[in-house]
């Protein structure tokens, strides 16, 4: 089975959490972000602890990528935000396989994905990943 994680938006939490719920039930490994909610853990935090906090989060989830050998690019629209651009540039340079949900009209994000779904329910997604990891590893 495959070692995997997940990288998008905070605004596609339920998604990405329903997916991980989903692969983790077709008994895949699935190292889940958090997707914590830094700003309740920051309350009345200065701005150094508040940067560590970030810090911490992101480190974390870089290592959560370095482990897995898929990474999976939960783009719904398209859409991608700045943190997970930077996940999926740190996947590509790890030479992970990167799977993403739908094409980006940014070329050069588009351009890392090895894969492109082209969909976005979640047992569509959940069946196009179980077939196309039983085939790749």
């Amino acid at each position: 089975m495959a070692i995997i994680t997940t990288c998008g938006s905070g605004k596609n939490k339920e998604l990405i959490h329903s997916l991980c719920k989903k692969l983790e039930d077709k008994g895949h490994i699935v190292l889940t972000p958090p997707l914590h909610n830094i700003d309740k853990y920051a309350s009345g935090m200065d701005l150094e602890g508040e940067t560590l906090l970030w810090k911490g989060a992101t480190f974390a989830h870089f290592n959560r990528i370095k482990t897995a050998n898929v990474c999976i690019i939960v783009n719904p629209q398209g859409y991608l935000g700045v943190g997970s651009t930077m996940e999926l540039g740190y996947a590509a340079a790890l030479g992970k396989l990167i799977i993403a949900l739908q094409h980006d009209e940014e070329l050069a994000r588009e351009s890392l994905f090895d894969i492109v779904l082209e969909c976005e329910e979640i047992e569509q997604i959940t069946a196009q990943i179980n077939l196309l990891l039983k085939n790749k590893l």
